[in-house]
């Protein structure tokens, strides 16, 4: 009568945890349905304010638009107004000038024979004992030869500088 009774037991254990088990799996499945349900509000709402967004900011181009043909028509009064549509078409003409410029970039084609090195057939090294220079004469000083002055700052500089080191300005 024992072993009846514990399998009887066992049976409303079983039984219980089945009933736990599907408990469980029902709350779990109603749980991830109504996150489901919530995102589809959620992206929903979103699409919705995404859409008002877009129509206020087609308002705020057209108000733009309008402000800035008025501005070239001499039509606008306002002050504030006028000094935007100016700024606006300063930022158009320099968004242009860019672009153009930026389009010349993307068309510029590399050209290798540009970078690639002069053939050097009639090239001779110097000889491997150069004789000194000759000495300066009377009343000349050491190195004047190889030295010039500035025209800007007057500091010296060596004959075949491109810039002054001093002031920068270009030599040649």
């Amino acid at each position: 009568m024992q072993r009846v009774t514990t399998i009887i037991g066992r049976d409303e254990a079983m039984s219980d945890f089945m009933e736990s088990a599907k408990n469980f799996v029902n709350a779990a499945v109603s749980r991830t349905g109504w996150e489901a349900q919530k995102q589809m509000r959620i992206h929903s709402k979103q699409s919705e304010v995404e859409k008002l967004l877009e129509q206020r900011q087609q308002l705020l181009n057209d108000l733009g638009l309008a402000a800035i043909n008025m501005y070239q028509q001499g039509t606008l009064t306002d002050a504030q107004l006028s000094r935007i549509c100016a700024s606006i078409i300063e930022l158009d003409h320099d968004m242009r000038k860019r672009e153009a410029q930026l389009q010349d970039i993307k068309n510029e084609v590399y050209v290798a024979e540009q970078f690639s090195p002069s053939p050097t057939m009639n090239y001779t090294p110097p000889p491997v004992n150069t004789p000194p220079p000759p000495s300066p004469g009377p009343g000349a000083t050491a190195g004047a030869s190889s030295m010039q002055r500035c025209p800007h700052c007057g500091d010296s500089v060596r004959s075949n500088s491109l810039y002054c080191r001093s002031c920068g300005t270009k030599l040649r």
